[in-house]
Formats: structure tokens, sequence, C-alpha cells
């Protein structure tokens, strides 16, 4: 291929055409859903609909092919889906510090966009709070895991309408660090809902401790897969034994499972504290060269 000016001054034209076809169908697609948050809000809907999203970047990196990276499209895409969220509404964003190097903020502002409305809230309990309060739309509460998590799942159930719907980062793409430096859920006062691929986020309080493998002997064998790697004990609770467990697949609060399980543990109580789209994407979940 020669490099004559001509023949670059030709490329360059027909960056500037697709330059411009992108912003008309970014105008165009704003225009929609801007009528779709008209429709949203007549329904009483919820903008921020992180399963909806799940299935559209996975859709999105299925078929990606070329020399752009996979990371771009994700960049690109979380701007996009953010500006949509703020165009159908008011989107505040709660978060707490995280113990470590990680940042809370710059997880808000990968996920919910670099323009994202937040609100730095001294604990995760006081996330959990705001929440239900409707004062923040969402909030960013650290993993179970997490040094400095403080037992913020105990507010739950005073909460109610408060699940968890979400986690971040998302997606983690093939070979990628399966444990970055910040990693959180995220909070709604609406449930989770379906994307295809999930986990499930259980509390289980039992009345005296209980080993881990107990645990997953009893979830499995009433058809609930239970990470072993998960089972988190929480060594503040007030009352009994508390355990914050992660599961296979989308589990919803009245799913008869759940009380099957509890009671071959004993009687234990189990909450359904919510659901997230699986976080990491294999290489046959994207597309390839």
């Amino acid at each position: 291929m020669s490099n004559t000016p001509d023949d670059l001054a030709a490329l360059r034209r027909e960056i500037d055409s697709i330059d411009e076809q992108l912003h008309d169908l970014l105008m165009r697609r704003g225009e929609v859903v801007t009528e779709i948050g008209r429709r949203k809000a007549a329904d009483g809907q919820v903008s921020f609909r992180p399963a909806r999203e799940a299935q559209l970047l996975r859709r999105l990196l299925a078929r990606h092919r070329g020399p752009l990276p996979a990371e771009t499209i994700v960049r690109v895409w979380r701007e996009i889906i953010a500006s949509a969220i703020r165009l159908q509404g008011e989107l505040i964003v709660g978060y707490c510090p995280l113990e470590g190097h990680g940042s809370a903020l710059r997880l808000a502002n990968g996920n919910f966009g670099l323009n994202a409305r937040t609100a730095r809230l001294e604990t995760a309990d006081a996330v959990v709070d705001a929440v239900a309060e409707g004062d923040v739309s969402v909030g960013l509460v650290p993993l179970p895991q997490s040094e400095g998590a403080s037992g913020w799942w105990n507010r739950m159930p005073d909460a109610p309408s408060v699940h968890v719907v979400a986690r971040l980062p998302w997606p983690m793409l093939a070979g990628a660090d399966p444990e970055p430096e910040a990693a959180t859920f995220v909070l709604a006062s609406s449930e989770p809902e379906d994307s295809g691929d999930d986990r499930s986020v259980l509390m289980i309080r039992c009345r005296d401790a209980v080993e881990g493998d107990t645990l997953v002997t009893a979830f499995v064998a009433n058809g609930i897969v239970v990470d072993p790697q998960s089972v988190v004990e929480d060594q503040q609770a007030s009352a009994g034994c508390v355990y914050i467990v992660e599961t296979e697949g989308f589990l919803g609060g009245a799913d008869t499972r759940l009380r099957a399980a509890a009671e071959s543990v004993g009687g234990a109580e189990v909450r359904w504290l919510g659901a997230f789209a699986q976080p990491s994407l294999s290489q046959n979940e994207m597309g390839a060269d």
C-alpha cells in the first residue's frame, strides 16, 4: 500500500465520514433513549438496569473483531450507557471509603460515567441507609470478604427494598486480574433481574457455628450450588452466627429451595440479598480475530 499524500488524505476523509456516521447514530440513540425514559417514568420503572447492561455488553463483545481492544469497546459503551441513564432521570451514586489502595469513587466513575453525580458517605452502613431512604439512587459497598466490610448486610433486614443488583468492576475480561484492587457490590431499592449468567448473594443466620463445608453440602443437596470460596463468617454478628455466601445462578427471594436448605442446617434463617451478573467473561464469550 502506498503512502502518498493523496492516499493518506483519502483515508482521513474516510475517518471523517465514519465519525459523522457515528455521531448521527449517537444522536439518534439519544432520542430513542429519551423516549424510553418517558415511557419508563410513566410505568414507574427504574432507569438503572445492570442485567440489561450485562446482556448488551456480552453481545457486543461476542461479535467484536479486529485490532481495536475489547477494553476500548467496554469503555466507550460504559460512557454511552451512563449518559443514557442520565437522560432518563437523575442518578446519584453513594459510596464509602474502601480499605487498601482501591478507590470506590474510581469504580463509580468507571461504571456510571466520568460525569456521574456522587455522594461520599462515611461508612457502608450509611450507604445502605442512604439507598433505603432515597438519598442516593445506588450505593457501592465493599464485598463481604474485603477488609473493613463492617457487616453492612446486617442493615438489610431493616431495609427490605434494598438489594444487591450488581458487582463492580464489570466486566472482568479474559486475562484480567481475578482480584482487582477494588471491588464492590452495588445496592439499589429494586430487585435484580436475571441476566442469563448470574450469581446470587445470601445471608445465613444460624444459632450455632456451622462449618463452611456443611453449608455448601446442605445447599447443594437442595439444588443450590454455593461457591466455597465465597463463604464469609461475620465475626461481629450480635446474635448467633452469620454467613454470607454466593451461589451459582439467579435465585429469587421466593425460591422454595432456600427454605428447604435452611431447614437442613438446623432451622437456619436464610435471607436473599440479591444477585448480580457474572463479572468474568471467558475467551469463548468474546469475539476473536
